[in-house]
C-alpha cells in the first residue's frame, strides 16, 4: 500500500510540475523579461539620435542583430543543462562520501541572424553554425530524504560548476572568434530513480559569457559588443532501461546582458559618413525549451546525447523603422557528452 501511495504521489507531483512549467513558459516568453522588445527599440533610437534616415535604418539593423546574436549565443550555453540525460541527483557514495561526476562534450546549434555586412535597412539574413565545448563538474552535497523504503533522494542537492568555449558567428572585420562562458548552479532532487519510480530533478543555473565583438567599422556595416548572461531552470524526468536510459523535460531560459552598437549612415555635407552609437544594459528575453535524450552506461562511464527545441515567433517592434524580422524563429540545438562517475 505504501508503494502504491508513493507512486501515486510522485506521479501527481510530476504531472503538476510539467503542467505549470509548460503553461508558464509561453507567458514568460510573451512578456520578454519585462520589456526586451522595447529595449531593442530604445537601443536603436539612442544610436540614431535624430540622424539621417540612413543612420536610423543602420542603427535599427544593428539593434536587431544584437538581439538575435545575443539570444542565439546565450541559448547555446544552456543546451544539455548541468548534466545531459541525467534525471537523478548524483548523491553520495558509501559512508557518506560525496559522489563526483565529470562531464565533457560539445553543443551544436544553427543560428539565424541579421547579416552585419548587409546594406543598412535591407535586413538581409545569414546563418551561422555555432559550436561549444563544455566541461562540467557536479558534486553531491546533500543525499536527500527517504520518506519510505522505495522513495529516496527527496530534496537532495548537487552543486554544479561548468565551463564552455563558444565558437561565435562569422562576421566581417576584426571580431571575436570565441568566447569563454562559465556558470554555477544547483540540482534539486524531487525523487531519485528507483526500480519502481523515474528520476525527477529540477536544475537552476546562471551563466556568463565574456565579451563578444562582431562587425566592422568605420567604412560600413555595423559593430556590436555584447556581454551575454543566461539564467535558466529546467525540469527533467527519466528512467534507465538496463544499460540504456531515456530523459525528457522542459525548461525556461532568460537570456540577456549588455549590448553596445555602432552603425554608419549616409555621407554628410562634408562627405563623411554619419556614425551612431549607443549601449544598453538589462536586455532580456525569456524563452521556453523542450528536450529529449538517451544515454548508455558502461561501468562508471556514460555517453549521452540530447536534442533541444526552443519555439519562436515573429519579432515586431513599432519603434523600429523596419519591417518585421523573424528574430526568434524556432531553434534546434544538440549536445553530445561523455562522463565519468566516481
Amino acid at each position: 500500500m505504501w508503494r502504491r501511495r508513493s507512486r501515486g504521489r510522485a506521479a501527481a507531483l510530476l504531472g503538476a510540475m510539467v503542467v505549470v512549467l509548460v503553461a508558464w513558459a509561453p507567458t514568460l516568453a510573451a512578456q520578454d523579461g519585462g520589456g526586451g522588445r522595447s529595449d531593442l527599440g530604445r537601443l536603436a533610437t539612442s544610436c540614431s539620435a535624430g540622424g539621417s534616415p540612413s543612420l536610423v535604418a543602420g542603427c535599427a539593423q544593428a539593434a536587431l542583430a544584437a538581439g538575435s546574436i545575443l539570444e542565439g549565443v546565450g541559448l547555446l550555453t544552456t543546451v544539455g543543462g548541468a548534466i545531459p540525460v541525467s534525471p537523478s541527483t548524483v548523491g553520495h557514495r558509501i559512508d557518506g562520501v560525496p559522489r563526483v561526476v565529470v562531464d565533457a562534450g560539445f553543443n551544436l546549434a544553427r543560428l539565424r541572424h541579421v547579416d552585419l555586412a548587409a546594406e543598412p535597412g535591407s535586413l538581409s539574413e545569414t546563418h551561422s553554425t555555432l559550436l561549444a565545448g563544455r566541461l562540467t563538474t557536479t558534486v553531491g552535497i546533500f543525499e536527500g530524504f527517504r520518506p519510505v523504503a522505495t522513495v529516496g533522494g527527496v530534496g537532495a542537492v548537487d552543486g554544479v560548476a561548468t565551463l564552455r568555449v563558444v565558437r561565435l558567428p562569422d562576421s566581417p572585420g576584426d571580431h571575436s572568434r570565441a568566447a569563454v562562458a562559465w556558470g554555477v548552479g544547483a540540482r534539486i532532487g524531487v525523487v531519485r530513480e528507483s526500480f519502481s519510480l523515474p528520476g525527477i530533478t529540477v536544475t537552476a543555473m546562471h551563466q556568463r559569457l565574456g565579451s563578444v565583438r562582431l562587425g566592422e567599422m568605420p567604412d560600413g556595416g555595423s559593430r556590436l559588443l555584447l556581454n551575454p548572461r543566461v539564467t535558466s531552470a529546467r525540469l527533467e524526468v527519466g528512467k534507465d532501461l538496463l544499460a540504456f536510459g531515456v530523459t525528457a523535460g522542459a525548461g525556461v531560459d532568460r537570456v540577456g546582458g549588455r549590448a553596445r552598437v555602432r552603425a554608419v549612415g549616409g555621407p554628410t555635407t562634408g562627405g563623411a559618413g554619419e556614425v551612431g552609437q549607443a549601449s544598453r544594459d538589462g536586455l532580456s528575453r525569456t524563452r521556453p525549451s523542450f528536450f529529449a535524450g538517451a544515454n548508455y552506461t558502461w561501468l562508471v562511464t556514460q555517453v549521452a546525447g540530447e536534442v533541444t527545441w526552443s519555439p519562436g515567433r515573429e519579432y515586431r517592434d513599432a519603434s523600429l523603422p523596419l519591417e518585421a524580422f523573424p528574430l526568434d524563429r524556432g531553434q534546434v540545438q544538440a549536445t553530445l557528452t561523455f562522463r565519468l562517475i566516481y
